[in-house]
């Protein structure tokens, strides 16, 4: 893990960054992270009658998704501006302001819970998963997702390799997991919070998108570039859609973006 993380500071960075991209999520980010949903929901064997924790929710993506398997769902975000989202697109739903490091429930409640790249937008994602583990019923399953190591992240890289060029590229704080790509470590993690039978696996996915445009506005508000000179943004958009035609294919564009699955179960005493 990175040294000197402020759990404060990266917080009050997450929250900031992700409530000003909230309103164009959909159609930008939640493109790429919906690539993961089927896969975190059948790792935590969220299926009809379990009752589901969706930690992080964010525009309620994944809860929906749970809630249509048959699971009673609550979403849970800090982001008042997510929740807003979330209960526009689902208001036959649950969904809570609440931190993941410290969920607002009693132990043993759960039958599964799922976060869907939340741990490394965390200062202290072990305790996340401690506390994850604490509101599971023995024998309920918990799975989340976090992405690969830097080099692999092509849609990521596209991005910052334009910033980088023309702008340089800011030291943003963030988690302690962000590009952290060990599966033994992650292992260690879950057992650490008290999971058993753990396991950890790369998922391929893909950013896939009809129009270069929409990635570019799910950039443009997470790095905030209406505070950037326009020439330079201007540069910045024209050298990602110079270098964005290799990923597209038959009107489509498809960039890599491969994630890592982690799961764990509470062991039943």
């Amino acid at each position: 893990m990175k040294d000197k993380i402020d759990p404060v500071e990266v917080a009050k960075f997450e929250n900031e960054t992700w409530s000003r991209c909230a309103s164009g999520y959909i159609e930008g980010f939640g493109a790429l992270v919906a690539e993961a949903i089927d896969s975190i929901l059948a790792e935590a064997s969220v299926k009809n009658g379990t009752f589901c924790l969706d930690v992080g929710t964010g525009p309620g993506n994944t809860a929906k998704s749970a809630s249509e398997l048959g699971a009673r769902t609550i979403g849970i975000d800090f982001s008042d501006t997510m929740l807003a989202e979330a209960r526009v697109r689902n208001p036959e739903l649950e969904f809570l302001n609440a931190s993941a490091e410290k969920l607002p429930f009693a132990d043993d409640e759960f039958d599964a819970v799922v976060g869907n790249y939340i741990l490394h937008h965390s200062g202290e994602p072990e305790k996340i998963l401690s506390d994850s583990f604490r509101v599971l019923k023995p024998g309920g399953k918990a799975a989340f997702t976090v992405w690969s190591k830097p080099e692999k992240l092509e849609a990521f890289g596209l991005f910052f390799g334009a910033v980088g060029e023309h702008l340089g590229s800011p030291d943003l704080p963030h988690g302690p997991l962000f590009g952290i790509s060990d599966f033994d470590h992650f292992h260690h993690l879950l057992r650490e919070a008290g999971f058993t039978k753990t396991s950890v696996r790369e998922l391929p996915t893909v950013w896939k998108t009809p129009s270069i445009s929409s990635y570019l506005r799910a950039f443009h508000d997470w790095a905030n570039l209406n505070v950037v000179d326009k020439e330079i943004r201007e540069k910045i958009e024209e050298t990602i859609l110079k270098s964005s035609g290799r990923y597209q294919s038959e009107g489509v564009y498809y960039i890599p973006n491969p994630s890592i699955l982690l799961s764990g179960t509470k062991a039943i005493y």
